[in-house]
């Protein structure tokens, strides 16, 4: 399956309500040129998405956090997992596109012989999948959203990426940041 076709679906499902952080990857790209709406944390370094989606569930219980995640980016810190499942926060959604590489440098583990969903598990997630159809996709995504418990699930999508015509620029450091505690602070539940 394209990831760009599963990205369509969970924007059709979600408001500004929603927080959503991404890996540094495609995933970012093309997030960004689908949802402009609330506060969004674009491009975080490899191994920070699922943490740092993490750390906003916490901060922010009432709603549901979204981490768009790639395989290189979770293999690069897979003991974030054992902390998520530690903590159990029942808003967060944690999304893994699998495409088996890193962009242009070759095959991740998972081309091989790594699993991430039974390494959830092992790291304690209750609810996981693999999802290798946009109708799986769509099933158990859907079912994540509308209920409060901690969700993990592995994509395995295509390698490459969808033909967009946003001007996707990865800023570093502070404007990125500024954006996003701009946009959270116009939450009555944002503290500071």
């Amino acid at each position: 399956m394209k990831r760009f076709d599963c990205l369509k679906l969970l924007a059709s499902w979600i408001d500004d309500q929603v927080l959503t952080v991404t890996s540094l990857s495609t995933t970012a790209r093309e997030w960004s040129s689908l949802w402009k709406r609330g506060p969004n944390f674009f491009g975080l370094n490899l191994g920070l998405c699922l943490p740092f989606a993490m750390g906003l569930s916490l901060a922010f219980p009432r709603r549901k956090v979204i981490a768009l995640d790639s395989d290189g980016s979770l293999l690069l810190d897979t003991a974030s997992l054992i902390t998520v499942a530690e903590v159990n926060p029942p808003n967060l959604l944690a999304i893994v596109f699998d495409n088996q590489c890193y962009g242009s440098m070759g095959a991740t583990a998972t081309s091989r012989k790594a699993d991430l969903e039974k390494i959830a598990q092992g790291a304690g997630i209750g609810i996981t999948g693999t999802l290798r159809t946009v109708e799986e996709f769509a099933s158990s995504v859907k079912r994540a959203l509308d209920r409060s418990e901690l969700s993990f699930f592995v994509a395995k999508v295509e390698p490459g990426r969808a033909p967009i015509d946003n001007e996707y620029m990865r800023f570093d450091g502070r404007p990125v940041r500024d954006a996003f505690v701009e946009a959270l602070r116009r939450y009555p539940d944002y503290r500071g």
